[in-house]
């Protein structure tokens, strides 16, 4: 007996007796059919309900309203049931897209697994170009993009002014008028900053100290750790001398006191330690100790432009606003001033502009080349994606004919590229720390590179540029895999081709790596060759066999008023000479060559004309030596003669010229005998002094800058410079190690109290071009990556393209091709990326270069040679890289590689 035909399941019904719809279960569904479910459903509760109180005797007229007026506003349980089957759709595309990413991740994790060697090189390269580029933006954050560590800094903005030779700080009269009229700020602060001998001490050092102000803490906004800060009336002279300490400076210095009664230190006085500022606040750079200004009867003269000045603006005041007042507030003192007033207007600009400034272009260009080197890496690993993705059109066209989307299949090409990406982010996350510890190492001391840290903003950084990593080496893979001409690609792979559409963008990718990498070379060339030229070029003296050493006397034991000073100096230049392979010993009491400007003024030379301005006729730099400074220094004599023992405080005021003062003040004419005088500086009352020699120009500011013209005075012929803060200079045979342990026994056997620190010139050099010398060794750096990079791309690009043709190839031979014809079928095929990229490289490096202008010195950013080089030594990598491959090809058997495939 056969048994009928099983009939299938009726959908469920409702109460209401209609079939609910299972469009209600797809997470996509737009159909209205809940709502009707919906409506029925209330409908069969209110006539149930109705027929119930019929049943107890109620009309049916009234039974239907008291039923409805029983259940309810309907509307609202309507809207109710309506954002009920909203969510809970919402919650099932959400599961429903939580759970296919969940297998695209494990499955990109499966497929990393079987493939080792590409994920290993896939997650090298992206460490590389990911880490570059977090370990260079750790330093932009720090350094540039994170505000200055001061309560409401944006307001914060330096003035300064501007004259007709330039610019200058300000003159602490004119500071204070500033102060007095000024609409645009709340405050302002004058400071001014050096190093100085500190007693009361473990043992006497030298430190930064800083003369402030009244206002100074104000400005900036801070508050000390322990103690208090100064009272207004202790910002005035004769007060009792108060002074307040670096945290470092309480700590290591003095023993970090809970209670600072009683605490003192000395300088140029007796100082009560009042006050301990935080560990954070560290301006002027390195200050340990800050004294009040008006301790000291300041100079009334407009042109002694000692002080740096910091306002702070009035909200909704803007640093442009500001500066147009002020340079009408100056232009009105120098009319009421005149010719003692020099300014001709001013400048306002943002503190953190200011302290930045030097540091902007280096650090931009750094984070600019490390971008590129990302480039590079994601062009790599592209190539691989495709290279790899071909391999795998077979599996994609399954998932496609399973029913897979074409969506579908993009993200889950995608997802697996994120994975990479992340992986590979988290490498460089390890390298970027380690690429700090080196920056901490090698990079000057300017770029603050030692407390840069990994914060929350850099892995942030981090996560965005792996995302967008992701995007770029994986997006276009994803689309050109998940394709749906994939049947035609297989196809195509099935009679080991490539196809044309496939080979032209792996000629793209190459191309792209070779002109990233001839981009990044030509420029590091560029500031090899700079940096060649700075060391050869001529400073004015000689660098090397010159010791220095910094020395700072205590001014409460070293006054002006008495022979204390000069007779140190001679007792120290006595023993100095004295040492076995010393040849001379002198000093400078302003600045060492290469260590910056330092003093500068107006002067007034004899017979030359006034300006418009006042009795001034000149403006140059000056310096006060003792010794034989020039001799110990390297410096030429080109006529005349040197300052001499004879030229002391008794003798008619004499003074050495260099050969850019004289070739502006005299062109062509005899020097020696010509009269001049310092105007300003503190004093307007100068005697003339007479030129005695001419000696060749120093480079003052750094070993780039130009030649300014200079003048030098005998210390003992310049009593109010004191002569007690100079740098000692050395020449001699021994070993800089040993001259530093000569320079710390003799100064201290003159004088136990006088700490000394020690140095070189050839340190001092290299100091001066640190920032050219980490540029030109980070940006190598870089190029040599992305050297590696393009090699390693274009090898695996003609690779996986040899063994994909290798059918072609064997037929090709079977049919009479020989060795030679095959392996320039390859190279041709290979050059079709390397000669574009060539082209576009060079194109964009001539583009690019311009931007090293400010880094570079005796290279010219368009320099052609820099630009063959890099192009000849990409040439050759793509000749190199295509070589092998196409050697391994000519050398196929026919008959194998005809049964390929």
């Amino acid at each position: 007996m056969t048994r009928p035909p099983k009939r299938p399941d009726k959908p469920a019904a409702s109460r209401s007796g209609r079939p609910l719809s299972d469009d209600a279960e797809l997470p996509f569904s737009r159909t209205p059919r809940v709502e009707d479910d919906v409506r029925g459903e209330m409908e069969f509760h209110i006539r149930e309900r109705a027929k119930e109180l019929e049943a107890l005797g109620m009309p049916p007229e009234q039974a239907a309203a008291e039923a409805a007026a029983l259940f309810g506003d309907r509307a609202d349980v309507e809207a109710q049931c309506r954002d009920l089957e909203q969510r809970r759709r919402v919650q099932k595309r959400q599961s429903f897209a939580w759970h296919t990413l969940g297998q695209d991740i494990m499955g990109g994790l499966r497929l990393l697994r079987k493939s080792p060697l590409f994920a290993g090189a896939a997650i090298l390269t992206l460490a590389i170009g990911i880490g570059a580029n977090s370990a260079v933006f750790s330093l932009v954050n720090e350094v540039i993009l994170q505000p200055l560590n001061f309560p409401q800094a944006h307001r914060l903005v330096r003035i300064t002014e501007q004259h007709e030779s330039g610019w200058g700080n300000l003159a602490w009269s004119t500071a204070l008028e500033v102060r007095e009229q000024s609409q645009s700020l709340s405050d302002l602060a004058a400071y001014g900053s050096g190093a100085t001998t500190v007693l009361g001490t473990s043992s006497p050092i030298r430190v930064q100290a800083a003369s402030v102000s009244q206002g100074f803490y104000e400005v900036f906004g801070v508050q000390p750790e322990r103690g208090r800060l100064p009272f207004a009336n202790e910002h005035a002279l004769g007060a009792t001398p108060v002074t307040l300490v670096s945290h470092g400076f309480w700590r290591d210095q003095l023993g970090a006191p809970e209670n600072l009664a009683g605490v003192q230190i000395t300088m140029d006085r007796v100082y009560d330690v009042v006050g301990v500022l935080p560990a954070s606040f560290d301006f002027p750079k390195a200050t340990q100790v800050w004294t009040p200004a008006e301790l000291d009867r300041q100079s009334l003269s407009h042109t002694a432009h000692n002080y740096e000045v910091t306002g702070k603006l009035r909200p909704d005041i803007s640093p442009a606003a500001a500066q147009q007042e002020l340079s009408a507030l100056l232009a009105r003192m120098a009319e009421r001033y005149a010719p003692d007033f020099d300014a001709v207007g001013a400048t306002v600009a943002p503190l953190q502009d200011v302290l930045t400034a030097d540091l902007r272009t280096p650090l931009y260009l750094l984070f600019a080349a490390s971008t590129v080197l990302l480039l590079a890496a994601c062009t790599n690993v592209a190539s691989a994606q495709m290279a790899r993705g071909a391999a795998r059109q077979a599996e994609l066209a399954v998932r496609s004919a399973l029913g897979a989307s074409r969506l579908r299949l993009v993200r889950q090409l995608l997802t697996e590229s994120v994975v990479l990406s992340l992986i590979g982010s988290v490498c460089g996350l390890i390298l970027a720390r380690i690429l700090l510890i080196g920056f901490a190492r090698t990079a000057p001391a300017s770029l603050a590179v030692d407390h840069v840290s990994m914060d929350l903003w850099v892995l942030s950084f981090t996560v965005g540029v792996a995302l967008l990593s992701a995007l770029g080496f994986g997006l276009y893979p994803a689309l050109r895999l998940s394709d749906s001409n994939t049947t035609q690609a297989l196809r195509e792979g099935g009679r080991g081709t490539v196809g044309r559409s496939g080979m032209r963008v792996w000629h793209a990718l190459v191309a792209t790596e070779i002109a990233v990498a001839v981009m990044l070379l030509a420029g590091s060339q560029l500031l090899i060759r700079s940096f060649a030229e700075v060391m050869r070029t001529d400073f004015g003296f000689d660098v090397d066999n010159v010791s220095t050493a910094n020395v700072d006397l205590p001014t409460a034991l070293y006054t002006s008023d008495g022979s204390a000073i000069p007779q140190f100096h001679s007792q120290v230049l006595s023993r100095l000479e004295a040492l076995p392979g010393v040849q001379s010993a002198g000093f400078v009491t302003n600045r060492l060559p290469l260590t910056g400007v330092g003093m500068s003024g107006s002067l007034e030379v004899e017979g030359k004309p006034l300006s418009d301005r006042g009795a001034f006729n000149g403006y140059a730099v000056y310096r006060v030596v003792g010794g034989q400074y020039f001799e110990a220094m390297g410096i030429r004599l080109l006529g005349g003669r040197l300052l001499e023992p004879r030229d002391d405080a008794l003798a008619p005021p004499v003074v050495v010229v260099d050969s850019v003062f004289a070739a502006e003040q005299w062109p062509g004419e005899d020097v020696v005998g010509r009269r001049l005088r310092p105007y300003g500086m503190d004093s307007e009352t100068e005697p003339w002094a007479t030129v005695v020699g001419v000696v060749a120009s120093v480079r003052a500011g750094s070993a780039t800058e130009p030649f300014r013209a200079t003048y030098y005075f005998d210390h003992r012929q310049r009593v109010p410079w004191r002569a007690s803060s100079v740098s000692y200079a050395v020449r001699s045979t021994l070993p800089p190690a040993d001259v530093a342990g000569l320079f710390r026994r003799e100064l201290q056997a003159v004088d136990p109290q006088v700490p000394v620190e020690p140095s070189s010139m050839s340190r001092v050099l290299a100091d001066t071009v640190a920032v050219q010398r980490f540029m030109m060794q980070l940006l190598g750096a870089f190029a040599a990556m992305a050297l590696l990079l393009a090699l390693v791309g274009i090898y695996a690009v003609v690779s996986f393209s040899v063994a994909r043709r290798t059918r072609e190839i064997g037929i090709r031979l079977a049919l009479g091709s020989s060795t030679a014809d095959v392996l320039r079928l390859v190279m041709r095929t290979s050059m079709r990326g390397v000669v574009p990229g060539l082209i576009a490289g060079a194109l964009l490096a001539m583009a690019a270069t311009r931007s090293l202008r400010s880094l570079l010195y005796g290279v010219s950013p368009s320099d052609p040679l820099a630009l063959i080089v890099a192009v000849a030594i990409l040439a050759t990598v793509g000749v190199a890289a295509t070589l092998i491959p196409a050697r391994r090809a000519a050398r196929v058997d026919p008959l194998v590689a005809m049964r390929a495939d």
